[in-house]
């Protein structure tokens, strides 16, 4: 077997549009049968001048008949934002019924548990979407960091931003942990949400606001390695030489996260790129 065959395939595309979208998606060949698909995408707040309409991922979620999900954010219920997308999809949120689910953090050093939504069951495979200019509190862009916190109900998430200490939903408002613990916390549980769902996944980073003229815009990368996909993305957001996205890059530490995901065996810094027109 070749080098090339062992290394995890990462599509791309310069072409941001919902058609291109849903064929790098579909490149992917992932089989998902007749399963229940949850398509994750951050909701967001509407008065987010970056968030992309439902209009956008419409071929992608027909093509799928998937359903529309996400979580609550830390400091606002998306239940009035997510009626947008309900005039288009089936949607549901997944931390919206109590109590959450609780499951082990297997080999950490840190966390022995963390919560999620107990909706999150209900599906048997999905498309995770992560787009680098979401104005979001989550501490991180990508695939990595929509399996750690974007799959994590509020619990889960205020766990993992005071280091383990807390998960205390009084806490919300607390400054998060050294960056460095929050890097290796989110990991750890991007790797066990990753096995809990059974790995069965596809995922996309959209590098660009489509709701401007940027002639910065990157494009969209899509993989079913979440590792893969993140290096990939950040790759190219240095060859462009963005500046705003290699700050946002940066500062969020992002190289230190998909390290601490490959020592975790999430999968590979090492991809074949295959460029779509």
């Amino acid at each position: 077997m070749s080098s090339s065959q062992l290394r995890p395939k990462v599509f791309y595309s310069k072409i941001i549009s919902p058609e291109k979208l849903a064929e790098l998606s579909n490149l992917l060949n992932k089989d998902f049968n007749q399963n229940k698909i949850g398509i994750k995408i951050n909701i967001g707040n509407k008065k987010d001048k970056n968030k992309i309409s439902p209009e956008f991922y419409r071929p992608l979620v027909n093509y799928f008949h998937g359903t529309v999900i996400d979580t609550n954010s830390l400091y606002v219920s998306y239940e009035k934002n997510l009626e947008e997308f309900s005039k288009y999809f089936e949607t549901e949120l997944l931390d919206t019924n109590s109590p959450d689910d609780e499951i082990e953090i297997k080999d950490s050093k840190i966390l022995t548990k963390t919560y999620i939504g107990q909706n999150l069951k209900n599906f048997d495979s999905f498309i995770v979407i992560s787009n680098y200019f979401d104005n979001r509190e989550i501490g991180g862009v990508g695939a990595i960091s929509e399996l750690a916190i974007g799959l994590s109900s509020k619990r889960g998430k205020i766990l993992q931003m005071t280091g383990g200490k807390s998960d205390d939903l009084s806490e919300k408002r607390s400054k998060r942990c050294e960056d460095k613990l929050f890097k290796e916390i989110s990991a750890e549980v991007a790797s066990n949400i990753y096995n809990y769902i059974k790995r069965n996944a596809i995922f996309i980073n959209i590098l660009g606001n489509i709701n401007s003229e940027n002639s910065e815009n990157i494009g969209i990368f899509a993989s079913t390695d979440p590792v893969a996909l993140d290096k990939a993305s950040i790759d190219f957001v240095y060859y462009a030489k963005n500046k705003n996205m290699i700050q946002r890059v940066e500062e969020l530490d992002e190289k230190y996260l998909i390290d601490c995901g490959e020592k975790l065996g999430m999968g590979k810094k090492d991809y074949e790129l295959i460029m779509i027109n």
